[in-house]
């Protein structure tokens, strides 16, 4: 069993993190349809569906990660998804395809070995919100940290996101090259 503020602190990270990620694939639908058709794991009939589901399947799991009685099982779901993503990536790098764009939103971005690491460490923040917490009664210090350590995994997700982007412009990738 956990510390309920851990369970909370990962669930508001990890409901930041889908709610943006929803949006990005909801206002960039034909973009994200292209990303997801480049990853070629899916017959292309399925792909048009996918793009459709997958960002309300992300908003979805956003809001349940919010409620108390939907929190855990938000969590396993969430680690679900986030492991579908790892190893989409995973299968493409092994399959030597590095130079599609990783459909993570914002600058395009290759695929790397890094965005498998990320995603697999998101999963494991999931699986932790998906495990059952001990009984100890939050105060009022509680949600001061669970606030500003939110935050402060907020911060190292879009920092690592933009030195990932920064390396691929660096390295003067762009995906409408190929």
């Amino acid at each position: 069993m956990i510390d309920p503020l851990l369970q909370l602190t990962l669930a508001l990270s990890l409901f930041l993190l889908f709610v943006s990620a929803s949006q990005h694939k909801r206002s960039e639908a034909r973009r994200f349809q292209a990303q997801l058709d480049a990853y070629a794991l899916l017959p292309g009939n399925l792909v048009p569906l996918m793009a459709r589901v997958l960002p309300w399947l992300e908003l979805a799991i956003a809001i349940a990660l919010l409620v108390p009685i939907t929190r855990e099982a938000a969590g396993f779901t969430a680690m679900l998804v986030l492991g579908m993503y790892a190893l989409a990536v995973l299968l493409n790098l092994v399959r030597g395809r590095r130079d599609i764009d990783c459909g993570c939103g914002g600058t395009p971005q290759p695929l790397s070995y890094w965005l498998v690491t990320r995603n697999i460490v998101l999963a494991a923040g999931a699986l932790i919100v998906a495990l059952p917490t001990t009984s100890r009664i939050l105060g009022a210090a509680d949600a001061a940290a669970m606030i500003f350590m939110s935050a402060l995994l907020v911060l190292s997700y879009v920092t690592v996101g933009q030195l990932l982007q920064n390396q691929s412009a660096l390295q003067g990738w762009n995906p409408y090259d190929h």
